[in-house]
């Protein structure tokens, strides 16, 4: 169905490029309205960015970033370098990760991999899969997204 528009809706806005930062802190605004208006209270749980290193003495040789966001944890890079693959460097990052996550009462970890990636390492950490997307990001690849629900 072809959306129709009027010339009122039309004359309604003007769309244009905005500067991203100033455009998120207006929308931050709108988003807190509706918190306060529906008793939310989430101050503070948002947009707090999670690093963690794995080191071989003093070397850095992989790592994991995440994101919270109100009661969920979102992993979004973890890799670790291909000379110390297989030794369960992963699986301590993301142990570590869920430790981190039940300490700040999350709720969900979510994350997505790509089909050359860690699929399966992702399924054998307990992770379940809620999706996915042939050709993203690029034709042939396909993005699996996982979650995991964490009990307290």
């Amino acid at each position: 169905m072809k959306a129709t528009w009027s010339k009122e809706d039309a004359a309604m806005a003007t769309l244009k490029r905005t500067d991203s930062t100033t455009l998120a802190l207006y929308l931050n605004t709108i988003f807190t309205q509706q918190f306060t208006e529906n008793h939310l209270a989430y101050d503070g749980k948002v947009g707090e960015l999670l690093a963690m290193g794995a080191y071989d003495g003093d070397r850095l040789i992989g790592g994991i970033i995440m994101r919270r966001r109100y009661d969920h944890l979102a992993i979004t890079q973890l890799a670790i370098d291909r000379a110390y693959r297989g030794q369960k460097i992963g699986t301590q990052l993301i142990r570590a990760a869920e430790r981190l996550a039940r300490d700040r009462h999350v709720i969900n970890i979510t994350l997505s991999t790509r089909s050359y990636q860690a699929v399966g390492f992702y399924e054998k950490c307990g992770y379940q899969i809620y999706g996915t997307l042939p050709d993203l990001p690029f034709a042939g690849v396909t993005t699996t997204y996982f979650y995991k629900r964490l009990t307290h």
